[in-house]
Formats: C-alpha cells, structure tokens, sequence
C-alpha cells in the first residue's frame, strides 16, 4: 500500500546509566522504567503520500503507522480523522522535483518534545537534508523552534496550514529515535554539539551564573506552592532565581550552558538541561511515587551530568493531565544542597 524505502540510520544500541546521586523513597523504583536498550532507526522514504499538519503519512484511508508516537494512537488517528481531513481539508500538490522531509509530529510544538523528539530525528538525518525541504506546520512560531531550526541547513522551509493536507511524490521522514521522552544519548550528544556550534559564538558573558534555580512561577500550572519558604535556603548556597520567560532562547542555552548545578520543578524548563557541560548537577522536585516521568533524568545522564532529586507531596486536581504543582520542604533542600556541596569536593 505504501512505496516506501527504508535505510538505516542508528544500529540496536545497549547503554549503562549512572544512578541518581540521592535515593528517597519510592522513586528508585523508577530505574526499572528507565530503558537501557534502543532500537535500531530507520529512514523511510515515501512515493506519492500525503501529509496533514498534524504529521500523519497517509494514502487513502490508511496511515503509516510506523510514524505515530504510540502504537495505540490507532484510536485518535484512524479512518474517520483521516475521512474528515479529505472531506474538510484542501489538497495541495507539492512541486515534484522537490525532496520533502517531516520530523514533527502531534506532539511537536511543546519545548520538551521539540528539543527531544523533533531536533534528533533533524540531526540523524542533517548531512543528507541540505538539498531537502523542511515541512513544519503553520502554527509552529514558538521562538525556541524558529532559533534552533537555524542550526540546521535546508533548501527551504515550507509551512503547511491547518486547514489543508500536502501530497508529495517524495517525503523523507525519520523514525521516532526512541520512545518519545526516552533520550538516546549518543543521539543526543551529537545534536546538542551541533545546537552550540550555532550557539556558543553569540554568547557574551553576561548571562553567566552558577547556580541557578529556574522558577515555574510565571506558568499556568506545576509550580512551586512554597516557594517563598525556599529563598532563603536558595539565597544561603548562593542560588540565582530566573523565570525562563525573561530570557531569549539564545540567553537561556547560555544560562544552562554556564551553570554548575541547576535547580527545577518537573517540566518543560527543565529542558535545557542538554546544553549544561558534563559534571555539572541537576536537581529535580517531582511528584511522590511517580515512577513514570523520567525523561530529565535520562537527560541529564545523557550529556553526563549528575542527578538529584526530592520527592515532594503533590497538589494535583486533575492527575491524567500531569499539571499538578509541589510542596517543597525546605530542611529538604538544604540537607540535599549540603550533599551536592559535599560530592562537588
């Protein structure tokens, strides 16, 4: 049903991981949710498909299922999405003689998924691109996709609207590199040496500090309900508070990039944890007994820096949504911060 070529990008690759530097409670467990073995990860190329903004290869009435997320996504991406997006959706022919290459997806337009799903899948493939077109929906104008798209060479960029589907005779898509939110390091070492080289001639020193704690405060929701009763212990070990939202991308790469022990609730802001140099630490709150939301653990381990974390007791209206916000402990952090002290001798 699909034309499509495969080429191998990445072998099957076996890695051992450091453990967390602090151990509480139940979250050692989460170790066991923590894959050590990837896949292999394979080019596909694809003769005369069609594409919609939402990333879904299809011919007919059939999607490519090698490209969704999860298997399971079946449920939301089957015949009566793909029916409703021929029924309501305006075709667009792309020119022939071009190459087109989709490595975005449903779940792309978040910074985590971006830096982690979209940006490796770009760099597994970026010797062969510069010849290519890049197919990015119209919606995607955050400033951290439109900066970082610049460290990669295309022949062009091509947005596609929301209300059509594109038709190419020839698309390029890498596969997912692993499951979305698992990092495959050596993957993600070599995308995060190819972001600096882009990066690291613009910064000028002045967005240097460090220690660093990122606040969440200026967000919708996971924040620090505390946070106040932390300034001092934060003050007392000489940390800097920053709200991401002050700061360009550039600024913010620079700020990671610089520091020596970064601290943060669970989430996107975390992130750019990839763009701190290996030794340094990172300390995480996350929710009590969550074993599932690894991902800046596995970062972290992947450009080889240290891991910390506190367990912390969870406001949490609405837990299938992972928008809860934390209480902190204060002699918590102090006596973690000690440790982090005493391991940097």
């Amino acid at each position: 049903m699909f034309k499509k070529k495969q080429t191998l990008l990445y072998p099957p690759v076996e890695i051992k991981r450091k453990a967390p530097k602090s151990l509480q409670g139940t979250v050692p467990y989460f170790l066991k949710n923590v894959p050590n073995q990837f896949n292999s990860v394979n080019l596909y190329v694809y003769e005369n498909v069609n594409l919609t903004p939402e990333g879904i290869v299809f011919r007919f009435l059939n999607c490519d299922k090698d490209l969704l997320i999860y298997p399971n996504h079946t449920k939301t991406y089957n015949f009566l999405y793909l029916a409703s997006s021929l029924v309501k959706r305006k075709r667009i022919s792309l020119p022939s003689n071009e190459k087109y290459l989709l490595c975005f997806d449903y779940w792309s337009n978040g910074i985590f998924h971006w830096l982690c799903d979209v940006l490796p899948r770009i760099e597994a493939v970026k010797d062969q691109c510069k010849d290519w077109v890049f197919l990015l929906p119209e919606e995607f104008q955050y400033p951290y996709i439109l900066e970082t798209l610049k460290a990669f060479q295309f022949k062009n960029v091509l947005r596609i609207n929301n209300a059509t589907y594109v038709h190419c005779k020839t698309l390029y898509a890498p596969a997912q590199i692993s499951t979305s939110g698992n990092i495959r390091p050596d993957n993600m070492l070599s995308l995060r040496k190819t972001l600096l080289a882009y990066f690291t001639p613009a910064f000028n020193g002045r967005f240097s500090h460090p220690k660093l704690y990122i606040s969440r405060n200026k967000a919708k929701y996971r924040k620090v309900l505390n946070e106040e009763e932390l300034l001092p212990v934060l003050d007392k070990f000489g940390f800097k508070l920053i709200f991401f939202e002050d700061y360009t991308v550039s600024e913010q790469i620079e700020l990671c990039f610089q520091a020596k022990t970064i601290v943060s609730i669970h989430g996107a802001n975390l992130t750019n944890i990839a763009f701190m140099q290996p030794g340094g630490s990172v300390v995480e709150f996350r929710k009590k007994n969550d074993l599932m939301n690894n991902y800046y653990y596995e970062l972290a381990d992947a450009v080889g820096c240290n891991y910390y974390y506190l367990e912390c007791d969870a406001e949490d209206p609405e837990p299938t949504k992972n928008t809860f916000s934390l209480f902190v402990k204060p002699v918590e952090l102090e006596s973690l911060f000690a440790q982090i002290n005493s391991d940097q001798l």
